[in-house]
């Protein structure tokens, strides 16, 4: 069988919140979208972090009207891939990593700007068509 590349089957666009918006914002974006985490981004649209649901269970005994994104975001798990990387490449590094997604990076100048992201749904639906 042969797969795609990461630009055949990623989700196109990246929903992300603002380093300074509230850890209830956070929230609400992850709830009203029905997605499981959220890229962080600079006020240029860089990446400067990723916040899971779990990361915002953990707030909750924090006042998160107060609590900002930066606070509790990972830096350190931002996961990246190239739109023209091979599907398998990709899958193989979520396996190596243990991660269920990686962010898709533009290629060129705006190299730092999520342009989608590739779950590993995307990728196992993906492996389900006939």
């Amino acid at each position: 069988m042969q797969y795609e590349k990461v630009l055949d089957v990623m989700t196109r666009g990246v929903i992300a919140v603002h380093l300074d918006d509230s850890v209830r914002t956070v929230a609400q974006t992850l709830s009203q979208n029905k997605i499981h985490a959220v890229s962080v981004v600079t006020k240029d649209g860089e990446v400067a972090g990723v916040i899971s649901e779990i990361d915002v269970i953990g707030a909750i005994d924090e006042d998160i009207d107060n609590l900002k994104a930066e606070d509790i975001m990972c830096s350190s798990c931002i996961r990246t891939i190239t739109p023209q990387s091979p599907l398998i490449e990709a899958a193989k590094m979520m396996q190596t990593m243990k991660c269920h997604r990686l962010l898709v990076m533009g290629e060129g100048s705006k190299d730092d700007v999520a342009v989608g992201v590739l779950s590993a749904s995307d990728i196992v639906a993906e492996m389900a068509k006939e």
